[in-house]
């Protein structure tokens, strides 16, 4: 008598429902820290919300400075694929553009949807960021990415023919997309998304295009 052929055991379910649970693990952060704001959103306070133990969590994605690192990171991107902001479409095809002009309305374009998203969560992380050594760390490590991606655009911009030098065109790019400028005139003097887009854009214009 043969032996019974033993099945293979199959995680990928399990592996499904993991994921789409810390799904909600990390929706629950994201309304917590704009609820409640970043000391509130505690490991206990973000399991209870989300119906999960503090075991969960903290095996799956981490402490409070992970938490606020991973609703960042969703909402940098706009959803959880795996594919860095760099990498996406709306990115890329920019790094194919030949007119400064256009390449400076795509980048504003993504720049407003990014920002309507992760400005209130920055604004929100950066008022505990003094007291907290966690988040202080991902809000840097942010920042150091952010720069990263302006000084590439700077370039890509140069060598279109816009005048001056890398840091002085990274720096325009850095300081007029900031979550801060969105802060001020969105959420504080109720600008719409499509106003701060079109002031953001003149502004990189008159500043970078004028000659």
């Amino acid at each position: 008598m043969s032996e019974p052929v033993k099945r293979r055991y199959d995680a990928s379910a399990r592996r499904e429902r993991a994921a789409a649970t810390r799904r909600v693990v990390v929706d629950a952060a994201r309304h917590l820290l704009l609820a409640e704001g970043y000391p509130a959103t505690t490991v206990p306070a973000v399991a209870a919300a989300a119906g999960v133990s503090a075991e969960f969590v903290y095996k799956n994605v981490g402490g409070r400075a992970a938490l606020l690192a991973a609703v960042l990171d969703v909402a940098l991107a706009g959803d959880e694929a795996d594919v860095p902001m760099a990498r996406r479409p709306a990115v890329t095809a920019l790094a194919q553009e030949t007119d400064p002009g256009a390449v400076l309305a795509g980048y504003v374009a993504v720049a407003v949807g990014v920002q309507q998203r992760v400005a209130p969560l920055l604004v929100a992380a950066r008022a505990a960021a003094s007291a907290d050594g966690g988040a202080a760390e991902v809000l840097a490590k942010a920042d150091r990415e952010r720069l990263a991606g302006m000084t590439g655009l700077a370039r890509h911009l140069l060598a279109l023919g816009v005048p001056g030098d890398v840091e002085r065109v990274r720096d325009v790019l850095w300081t007029c997309t900031a979550a801060e400028l969105y802060d001020l005139l969105v959420t504080r003097r109720g600008w719409t998304a499509a106003a701060y887009g079109d002031f953001v854009l003149g502004t990189l214009r008159a500043a970078l295009l004028a000659r």
